[in-house]
């Protein structure tokens, strides 16, 4: 049992009220640590045109890293590996490019073919909605008042403004050139940059990794193990997010294919793309192909058909198909995700919704290597940051007897009621016995007291072990000197009890 303590002797001499030097450095790191978050913060926005090509490429590099790897193992020289992949990536993407781009011209002159069925079905649409129905007269009503609070002056009454009209300097053909060239050059000149990042990040990683190992400085091996596992699960979670979005589109192509709903493989693949848009994109690609399916029936059908086709693919793929190939997740908690999300949202625009996951997975990993940063892992991953014993003593002391009995009933279920007892409730008894005389009021330690009886009462109750008394030998188990010791003797008496 703990040695009984004087209260106040563990606090140390008293002080003329001046602020301690640790209290001092805690405000001065904290304060440091503010403006050094500013300072990152206004880096990452107004740098946002050179941060979001070398985050992208980098991230590309994560994911093509594997086969260029593989290759250069197999003997070949690191240039031509990189070079090989670079090349296949470039021409499956130019494929797709020509493959969609005569879809969109098909579509194009298709469609002024549907402006009948268009026009046909909205004005079907109106005249069942301009109907008179149950609320039509309550509506006017609501109209006629509305009319007569917001009504306005006559015509007489009102003074005439003359209407001013900016008419903007027309452009010299010269000029809407350039206008235009700026417009096309821009996206190209930020894919080629990043590709050139890219196939250098493959080229040079040996490199990189070590720069990187410098400027992270201390323990190297620390260092060693946040790059290993960061270019480890950003590459998983990429190349998998690459599988599920092409699981996804094949199918959805085929489907549509097999509806009847025009360009068909065109639709498949931005569903495949969008889907590496987090939560909005899956929606915006859905649009397309219903929009296309009202425009082009003459019924419902096939509208109907192409909506129940989109909910089924969302409801294999994101419980079956994500599941079986992410297997074990990125680490990162549902609330941190939606969190990341409108983090680097609100930086760096629709490209970091794209990037939100990946960068925020290379935080978690840093924050579980780094002791510096050991903040981030606990805002930001999934596992439990309280050990079993300290989160039912918490709910003990919280008067949440359901929520611990539930946590206890959980561990007992995943092992026996033994290993509960010599595990989670003698810590939980060492720990109300450390902050007996440190942290504990009298309201905790009476919340905790009746709280651990009436949890002894839920397990004595449900796990006792019927056999006979003559079969059982008597102990006699009796608490010592107060009512932790009084708990503990109720636990080796259950436990006993439960043995036979």
């Amino acid at each position: 049992m703990p040695n009984v303590a004087v209260p106040g002797n563990d606090r140390g001499p008293e002080t003329d009220g001046a602020p301690s030097e640790p209290s001092e450095r805690n405000i001065v790191s904290f304060a440091a640590a503010l403006v050094s978050a500013a300072i990152i913060l206004g880096a990452l926005y107004y740098g946002r045109d050179i941060f979001i090509p070398l985050a992208t490429a980098f991230l590309i590099s994560f994911a093509l890293n594997p086969p260029v790897t593989w290759l250069a193992r197999c003997g070949l020289p690191r240039v031509a590996a990189t070079a090989l992949v670079m090349g296949a990536v470039l021409i499956v993407l130019g494929g797709l490019g020509f493959l969609l781009t005569a879809q969109v011209r098909a579509l194009a002159v298709e469609l002024p073919t549907y402006q009948t069925t268009i026009l046909r079905k909205l004005t079907d649409i109106r005249e069942s909605l301009s109907a008179p129905g149950a609320f039509t007269r309550a509506l006017k009503t609501i109209e006629r008042v509305q009319k007569e609070v917001t009504s306005e002056p006559s015509p007489a009454q009102e003074v005439p403004t003359p209407r001013v009209e900016v008419i903007p300097p027309s452009q010299t053909p010269i000029e809407q050139a350039v206008s235009w060239l700026a417009r096309t050059l821009e996206p190209l000149t930020v894919a080629g940059i990043i590709l050139i990042f890219v196939f250098l990040a493959l080229l040079d990683r040996t490199d990189l990794r070590d720069r990187l190992l410098r400027l992270m400085g201390g323990n190297v091996h620390r260092a060693t193990a946040s790059i290993e596992e960061a270019g480890t699960r950003v590459s998983k979670y990429l190349l998998m997010q690459i599988a599920v979005n092409v699981t996804y589109g094949i199918p959805m192509a085929l489907g549509l294919l097999f509806i009847g709903v025009p360009g068909a493989v065109l639709w498949g693949c931005l569903s495949a793309v969008m889907r590496f848009v987090p939560y909005l994109g899956p929606l915006i690609a859905a649009m397309f192909p219903v929009a296309l399916a009202f425009a082009t029936d003459t019924g419902w059908s096939m509208v109907l058909w192409t909506i129940a086709l989109i909910v089924f693919l969302e409801l294999v793929s994101n419980n079956i198909v994500e599941p079986l190939l992410y297997g074990s997740s990125t680490g990162l908690s549902a609330i941190s995700l939606i969190t990341a999300a409108m983090f680097w949202t609100a930086l760096w625009g629709p490209i970091g919704l794209i990037l939100s996951t990946p960068l925020t997975v290379c935080l978690l990993v840093f924050g579980r290597n780094l002791p510096q940063l050991k903040f981030l892992d606990t805002l930001l991953g999934s596992t439990p940051v309280l050990d079993l014993p300290t989160r039912i003593y918490q709910r003990l002391i919280a008067s949440d007897l359901d929520e611990a009995i539930e946590l206890a009933n959980e561990k007992i279920d995943s092992s026996s009621l033994r290993q509960f007892y010599n595990d989670v409730g003698i810590e939980i008894l060492r720990r109300a016995s450390e902050d007996h005389l440190r942290n504990a009021t009298i309201a905790h330690r009476l919340r905790f007291a009746s709280g651990m009886e009436a949890l002894l009462d839920e397990m004595t109750e449900e796990k006792s072990t019927p056999t006979s008394d003559d079969a059982k030998s008597k102990v006699v188990c009796i608490g010592g000197k107060w009512e932790v010791d009084a708990i503990g003797a109720r636990i080796v008496a259950h436990a006993l009890d439960v043995e036979g």
